[in-house]
């Protein structure tokens, strides 16, 4: 049964951390790859060091976010979303006016660290402070943002790009920027924590019944043995949409048509997004860490073989399926092991993993796309990988026995 009243109760929070996640759409692998080809072009760069420079200015945010991500643990909402949000105003008006290439790695390194990184970061963070009991729930509204953005961006922006020059066409997402930070400006007003007594969440316990520090989450081997699987849909989804332009042009599909099938892709992750995150609050977290990567596995192996654009729109159902589970088990997973008290900082780590991951793929596999393996032969190596991941998955779901709170 759908609780209508929890989403009218918590309207306000649930539109920011939606938002936060909409807006950091201009940070995102799959924003940006619609540039890859007027950005090769006018920096003359090849695949490999397009690749190159996209994955070290990830790399880059990555550590970034290891040392201030903590900071989401004492800043308020307000001030922080202001601070993040106007950072990543900056970086997309750079990127409207730039002529370097020197430039271009400090802009991308800018975009990836505000949008993708801490826009995505503290919106899980807020989440799991927020919300306990539904936090599956608020982790799918707060991901709807992405997906919306995901579905709608690429059509638009494409056009954008035909009607006007390609940096001009940046200066609408700073337009939007805008009108986002002011409206969380005005949401955020009120600290959700300094509320009513009913707003406020209780704090959520780990294993051992305990909230985690940072450290001691590192000496664990169950953080460890997660680490492959929370690479996994990053690491290829990313690889995917930043070749997509080179996927496109081997299996001889047209990209004006390519895009028209991303919805269908967006649909199935805003499917999967309730159904899971429902699940996880029926369920828990743990229950379906080994089976969520089962429909990446399969969109993964078809994607390598696949001719047609029937089978390009169940591939996308497959991957928007995966991707929506995961995006629902990447934001619970570390209250529901590790506790909420210290999430903040606990969280920095696996965002600097899912960063991480986001940035090695797309090098590699521009490495051998220019040795001449095309990309869609090494999606067979991404499907053994995630069988890989699902059994260190299925490890910890038989190990490790948790809270009944968890």
């Amino acid at each position: 049964m759908i609780n209508i009243d929890f989403y009218i109760k918590n309207l306000r929070w649930l539109y920011i951390v939606f938002i936060l996640t909409f807006c950091s759409a201009f940070g995102q692998t799959f924003f940006i790859s619609l540039y890859s080809g007027e950005i090769r072009a006018t920096f003359e760069l090849t695949h490999g060091q397009w690749g190159l420079i996209y994955s070290c200015a990830t790399l880059s945010s990555a550590i970034l976010i290891l040392f201030v991500g903590g900071y989401a643990d004492r800043i308020s909402a307000k001030r922080l979303s202001t601070l993040v949000i106007f950072g990543l105003i900056v970086f997309v008006f750079l990127m409207a006016n730039n002529t370097s290439t020197w430039g271009l790695v400090f802009i991308i390194l800018g975009l990836r660290f505000f949008g993708q990184g801490m826009l995505g970061h503290i919106s899980m963070v807020f989440c799991g402070k927020w919300f306990f009991k539904n936090k599956g729930k608020a982790v799918a509204v707060a991901n709807s943002g992405y997906t919306l953005a995901e579905a709608i961006m690429p059509t638009i922006f494409v056009a954008l790009i035909g009607l006007l020059s390609w940096q001009v066409s940046w200066y609408v997402s700073i337009i939007m920027s805008i009108l986002i930070l002011a409206s969380v400006r005005f949401l955020a007003k009120t600290e959700r924590n300094k509320g009513t007594k009913p707003q406020k969440e209780i704090q959520q316990v780990g294993m051992l019944k305990k909230s985690w520090k940072r450290s001691e989450m590192l000496r664990s081997w169950v953080f460890w043995a997660a680490v492959p699987g929370l690479m996994t849909s990053p690491m290829i989804t990313t690889t995917l949409f930043f070749h997509q332009v080179h996927l496109v042009e081997i299996k001889s599909w047209d990209l004006s048509t390519y895009v028209l099938f991303i919805p269908a892709y967006s649909a199935a992750t805003l499917f999967s997004l309730y159904l899971i995150g429902y699940l996880v609050d029926k369920l828990s977290t743990k229950i379906i860490l080994p089976v969520f990567l089962f429909p990446l596995i399969s969109g993964l192996l078809l994607l390598s073989i696949a001719t047609s654009y029937l089978e390009l729109l169940l591939i996308f159902i497959l991957l928007g399926l995966s991707a929506g589970a995961y995006i629902v088990v990447y934001g619970t997973f570390f209250p529901e092991f590790f506790g909420s008290l210290y999430l903040g900082s606990v969280r920095t780590v696996g965002v600097t993993i899912m960063v991480f991951s986001s940035a090695i793929g797309p090098v590699l596999s521009g490495y051998f796309i220019d040795l001449g393996y095309l990309i869609d032969h090494q999606f067979k190596f991404f499907a053994a990988f995630s069988v890989f991941a699902s059994l260190l998955f299925l490890t910890i779901n038989l190990s490790v026995k948790l809270p009944e709170n968890a």
